[in-house]
């Protein structure tokens, strides 16, 4: 299954967000799933926060939901908003690769 996690930034976290990156980055790359795609947005109009996805190919979105909530960033609360939902490409030159 294809899940998504697509996260907001709060503009208030910025000095947590800075302190935690590499933190952040590591705990990505070392995950125990299977991380497709994964990245920040272009940087975000003033005063707005910055988004972020994560693609992943996980057995369950429970298996995901456990992976997010463990995020460095997640935990202390960087992310104003966090929403994972299951995602059904049906399109696209990357379509066979998944």
């Amino acid at each position: 299954m294809i899940v998504v996690r697509y996260a907001v930034s709060d503009p208030g976290k910025a000095a947590e967000r800075s302190r935690l990156l590499e933190q952040h980055k590591a705990y990505l790359y070392g995950a125990a799933i299977r991380i497709l795609l994964s990245g920040p947005s272009a940087p975000p109009a003033e005063g707005k926060g910055s988004t972020a996805v994560v693609i992943a190919d996980v057995e369950t979105l429970a298996e995901f939901e456990t992976f997010s909530a463990a995020d460095p960033f997640v935990r202390a609360g960087v992310y104003r908003s966090v929403d994972v939902f299951e995602w059904r490409p049906s399109f696209g030159l990357l379509l066979d690769s998944l």
